[in-house]
């Protein structure tokens, strides 16, 4: 298994259980948790561009993952906890792991 999967991998647990502190309205806790996941995310963002550099063959739309964390940000700048988590949910964190699934 490569570092970069691994990294993601961990990354994707990390943000379901901050997506199902959210999910379960327990926001003080969710977004605690979120700062710490946050800094995760950069490390999976950072894997993923170092896997594609090293790997021609390996599809990545940066506009998708870039754009799922605008929105996101927006979210949680509005305090919509719940459009936040539905944004990381369906459109960013299932798009990691239909990436994880290319990745050795």
């Amino acid at each position: 298994m490569s570092a970069q999967r691994k990294v993601i991998e961990e990354t994707i647990c990390e943000l379901q259980e901050t997506l199902d502190l959210f999910y379960q309205q327990k926001s003080g806790a969710a977004l605690k948790k979120l700062d710490v996941v946050l800094g995760k995310l950069a490390e999976a963002m950072d894997a993923l561009f170092t896997y594609k550099a090293e790997h021609d063959d390996f599809v990545l739309d940066e506009a998708k993952l870039t754009n799922s964390l605008t929105e996101a940000m927006e979210a949680l700048q509005a305090g919509d906890h719940v459009l936040l988590a539905d944004i990381l949910q369906y459109d960013f964190l299932e798009y990691l792991q239909e990436l994880i699934e290319q990745i050795n």
